[in-house]
């Protein structure tokens, strides 16, 4: 990383180690950091430009699956998740213009289980969605500065987090393949590379088979 010159060496020194630690560059590091800043702000993360766009949300409107009932197919793959993965809690995950949709969870608050959707503000997935990396690697999610406000951090729920987007074939993401540990965990290579491969199975149960070639 070159030093910013606004930067002294420990300065340097410490935002190199916030981004290790994250498994991102500096630049990703500042660049998320600052976003999540902004996704705290009071109108919170539903005034994000990438969850509003009004491309990304057709995407999301065309899949059909918002408010659909519940489908062993996504229980089944939320299941496997959380054994391939060996994880309490995951979750397939649909970003609508002021909500998540839940097509399938293990390990949500009772009341998001039952209701299967939550705010914008209480989903870690709309902030996912926004950023628009290609995943979310979080050991420790209470010194991540992009998370360590949100409440399902602060309240203990959510100690490591790691997430993928879910893109259609024009690669907007209408939501996020989730896992979370409650306590930090440093998510090895391999457990990132089965991320990937699930990720890729659910965008196939969502999308079709058009969007695996």
């Amino acid at each position: 990383m070159s030093r910013d010159a606004g930067f002294d060496d420990e300065m340097t020194a410490l935002l190199a180690a916030l981004a290790l630690a994250a498994g991102q560059t500096p630049e990703q590091y500042i660049h998320d950091t600052v976003l999540a800043h902004l996704l705290r702000t009071p109108a919170g993360p539903e005034a994000g430009r990438r969850v509003r766009d009004p491309n990304r949300l057709r995407s999301v409107w065309r899949t059909g699956l918002l408010d659909s009932p519940r489908a062993p197919v996504f229980e089944r793959a939320v299941a496997i998740t959380v054994e391939s993965l060996r994880v309490p809690s995951a979750a397939i995950v649909l970003v609508d213009r002021e909500r998540v949709f839940y097509l399938g969870a293990i390990g949500l608050a009772p009341a998001f289980a039952e209701a299967r959707e939550a705010p914008l503000k209480e989903s870690l997935a709309a902030q996912v969605v926004e950023s628009g990396a290609e995943s979310w690697v979080v050991h420790d999610a209470a010194s991540d500065a992009r998370i360590a406000t949100h409440p399902a951090v602060r309240s203990g729920a959510v100690g490591a987090y790691l997430a993928h987007p879910l893109r259609d074939a024009d690669e907007r993401a209408v939501g996020a393949l989730t896992v979370w540990h409650p306590c930090a965990h440093t998510w090895t290579p391999g457990e990132q590379r089965t991320m990937d491969d699930l990720t890729w199975v659910v965008r196939g149960l969502i999308f079709g088979e058009h969007v695996l070639d």
